[in-house]
Formats: structure tokens, sequence, C-alpha cells
């Protein structure tokens, strides 16, 4: 008697079949880090259009910039999910109207995606920072501002002059005064112009502004405040 061996699925294909491929898509498209949730039914909003899917990347210092300001003076949990809201909004292309309309689980989902980039890219409370010499950022899509091309940034500890920049930036203490403080102070230090610094993505200035703190800020590896 002939037996029959038959090929088991694979986990991909199994869950391929329940599971649609481009609503969990996190992919690489022209190099770049996306996320495309499929909607469905499409979301039809008046006077906005009819939207299919919401497209998401990484976003750059500037956007992020304008989601900390959306928060005004104060934090709180209206004025975050407000900011959130304007975040996905200027990365998708999809107008506020629109996005406030979208299923709260994929906004969830969305907000999740692209303020990962830089939570996963600053030190954590615990962690040490890093005090080496110098630190040098490269950037595979090189940055293009003010005529030129950036590729590189090179950092270094920051001075007395330019750490009271970052101080006097970050004096009136709202969540944008501090990312401005972060902003000017790895302006000053790279000599980069402030427009190539906007253009940066995020998980990079992340890194970056993270290392010029580490050298005042309170942490475990110095102690100061």
């Amino acid at each position: 008697m002939t037996q029959h061996h038959h090929r088991q699925p694979t986990d991909e294909e199994v869950l391929a079949a329940i599971i649609p491929v481009r609503d969990e898509m996190v992919g690489e498209d022209d190099g770049e880090k996306v996320l495309i949730i499929d909607l469905e039914p499409p979301l039809e909003v008046r006077k906005a259009g009819t939207f299919t899917e919401l497209s998401l990347h990484e976003p750059n210092v500037y956007q992020t910039l304008c989601a900390a300001q959306a928060m005004g003076r104060q934090m709180t949990p209206e004025s975050v999910y407000n900011s959130q809201i304007g975040l996905v909004a200027r990365i998708s292309g999809m107008p506020e109207v629109a996005v406030i309309e979208l299923p709260t689980t994929v906004l969830d989902r969305a907000v999740m995606f692209v303020t990962d980039f830089e939570e996963r890219n600053r030190r954590k409370p615990d962690e040490l920072p890093d005090t080496s010499p110098s630190l040098t950022l490269i950037f595979e899509d090189p940055i293009e501002a003010t005529g030129r091309t950036f590729s590189d940034m090179e950092l270094r500890e920051p001075t007395v002059r330019e750490r009271r920049i970052m101080k006097a930036a970050e004096a009136k203490g709202t969540p944008a005064a501090f990312l401005e403080a972060e902003i000017a102070m790895l302006e000053a230090v790279s000599e980069w112009p402030k427009a190539a610094i906007l253009k940066m993505p995020i998980s990079k200035f992340a890194q970056g502004a993270d290392y010029l703190t580490g050298f005042f800020y309170s942490g475990p590896a110095n102690g100061n405040v």
C-alpha cells in the first residue's frame, strides 16, 4: 500500500489566509520603512473624498515639532491626542477631517507606528549615556537643504556656550520648547543649518540629541541635573 505524504503549509501560508497582508505590512518602499493600512470599507468623508488606505512613514523633525507645538503650553490627554491626530494627518497626507473619522483602532496603530521611530531611539531612563569624545551619524539618504547635501553629522561634547543656547531655548517649559532646545544645540554643535536639521529623520535626531544631552542631563553615568 502506497502512503502519500502531504506537504504541510508554512506558517506564512496559513496566516495569509486570515490576515490581510497589506493591512499589517511594515515593509520597504524605496528604502524607507512604511506602514500601509487598507481601509475596508473605504472611508468616505464629505468634501474631503474617498480614502482606501492610510500610508505612513518615519516622521522628520519638522513634522514632530509641529505635533509638539500643537500640544500648547501644557500636556493634557486631550492635547496629546490632538497632536497625534495632526501628526498622522501630516505624514499620511490625509486631511484631519478624514483622520478623525478613522476607526479608533486604526488611528491607535498609526500613532504607535509613527511615534515608535523616536521612542526606540531615545535613551532609556536607566540607560547609561554615551559620553564618548565624538559621534558620527550617517544618512543613507542624504539631506538636501540650503543648496547643499548633508550625508553625515559630526557631534562632540557641547561647550558651556552651546549648552546655554539650549537653556535659553527650553526656558518656556513647553513640549515644543524642549524640542526646539535640542534643535538649537544640535544646530550649534554640528554646524548644520536649521533647515537641514528639520529635515532629519526623527530617529537620527533622537540619537544625536540624546548624545549631546547625555553629557549634562540626569543619568546613572554622571549624576548631573
